[in-house]
């Protein structure tokens, strides 16, 4: 039900049984003539506001449902956009391992170590800040790369 139709409707079910301003009273006859607050009049004005808050309530997920309903990504695009980066982060990562490895190996080969020997705190920490700098770099670039070919796949369905 739409928003308006349901406050229309709730006007209506709230003037009835009620007596209105508009009859043959004058506005201080009834101001004048208004009981005290009933338990019948206390239950009708929680309703009023019950009501309201549901109208509220009711905006804001229209609000929700146009927003969603004007993003141009699919679900699809939204999978791509955040898998593709985990991915290539994942693929990169793994990557500068085994070339800092590799390189780690030859470095102690000439030392006369063998390839596998352990690193010193030195080297692990070299190794925990370069793998991070390269990781957000890649990280940026993946997201981004993503972020382009969806763009690219909208401009091209337009």
């Amino acid at each position: 039900m739409s928003s308006a139709k349901h406050t229309a409707r709730h006007h209506a079910l709230t003037n009835e049984g009620g007596t209105s301003p508009s009859t043959n009273q004058t506005p201080a006859a009834t101001s004048a003539e208004a009981p005290a607050e009933t338990p019948a009049t206390a239950s009708s004005s929680g309703a009023t506001a019950a009501v309201e808050s549901l109208h509220r309530i009711d905006e804001k997920v229209n609000a929700l449902r146009a927003a969603r309903e004007a993003d141009p990504d699919s679900l699809l695009d939204k999978a791509f956009k955040a898998a593709a980066p985990a991915f290539i982060g994942m693929v990169a990562g793994k990557a500068f391992q085994m070339v800092w490895d590799k390189g780690v190996g030859r470095r102690n080969l000439r030392k006369g170590l063998a390839t596998d020997a352990p690193q010193g705190l030195a080297m692990s920490l070299l190794f925990a800040a370069a793998s991070a700098a390269f990781g957000a770099v890649v990280s940026q670039l993946s997201d981004r790369g993503s972020q382009a070919l969806v763009d690219r796949k909208h401009r091209k369905t337009r």
